[in-house]
């Protein structure tokens, strides 16, 4: 606190949590301490931690919720309608599903279905450029629109870059935020896309029926040191969503269906 030594002590508190918010350590979405922690923490009582945090709530940093506690404020806004632009002319232009809705401020919210280490899995070791016997870290989730599921995500990525994911709430906090603070974010981006029917699980899954058409997306991720970083395979319901492609035309020009 030495940067603001003659500034009241929640002034010194409020400057030093919202330091942690802009630079990541608090992912967006994620529960902070508690008053009773960061007081036990910084040497001071309960009133000056809440002090702090009301002001950090005042510009938008935080939010409460009532029983479970105190968390970093996403940047997502309500939007009636959902368009997705992949651009095939620009490999660096696009991302995951987490980084399309976040860009064009759709508020979502996520279900996480599965979390775990795999090991010694040849598809996914090959898709992320690693040895046979390396481990990969997996991430599946539902993705939701007001209570209604819109996509399934299936993310890997390399668990050697990535120690504690298992750790991480990824209802609450983004994938590629998460990325960031490890300095492995995915900034060349490869992607696939077709139209598919809907299994069995992916149509329970979705809420819709077996034999509806889904995109279905395959993202590989690298980050500025060109680590591959992220395999992902998204499935979207067609009916829901609007696709917009990027493609280039006669000298250079592009064109938006």
């Amino acid at each position: 606190m030495n940067d603001l030594f003659h500034a009241p002590l929640y002034i010194q508190i409020e400057n030093l949590l919202e330091k942690k918010i802009l630079s990541k350590e608090f992912l967006p979405g994620s529960k902070i301490p508690s008053e009773r922690d960061l007081a036990i923490q910084y040497g001071v009582n309960r009133m000056t931690v809440k002090k702090a945090i009301d002001a950090l709530r005042e510009k938008g940093l935080l939010y409460r919720k009532q029983g479970s506690g105190t968390y970093v404020t996403s940047s997502n806004v309500d939007k009636e309608n959902v368009y997705f632009n992949l651009s095939f002319t620009d490999k660096n232009s696009n991302s995951g599903i987490s980084e399309l809705l976040t860009k064009n401020g759709i508020h979502f919210s996520n279900e996480v279905i599965g979390k775990e280490i795999i090991s010694s899995n040849a598809f996914l070791n090959d898709k992320l450029e690693q040895t046979n016997n390396d481990q990969v870290f997996a991430l599946h989730r539902i993705r939701q629109i007001e209570d209604n599921p819109f996509a399934i995500e299936y993310n890997y990525l390399p668990a050697a870059l990535f120690s504690g994911a298992l750790d991480v709430d990824f209802k609450n906090v983004s994938l590629y935020d998460y990325m960031d603070s490890k300095k492995h974010r995915p900034v060349h981006i490869s992607q696939f896309i077709q139209v598919v029917p809907a299994l069995k699980k992916e149509a329970r899954l979705l809420k819709t029926d077996e034999g509806s058409l889904l995109y279905y997306i395959v993202y590989l991720g690298y980050d500025e040191q060109n680590n591959a970083v992220e395999y992902t395979e998204s499935y979207l319901v067609s009916d829901e969503l609007h696709l917009q492609f990027t493609l280039g035309g006669i000298l250079g020009d592009k064109e938006t269906y």
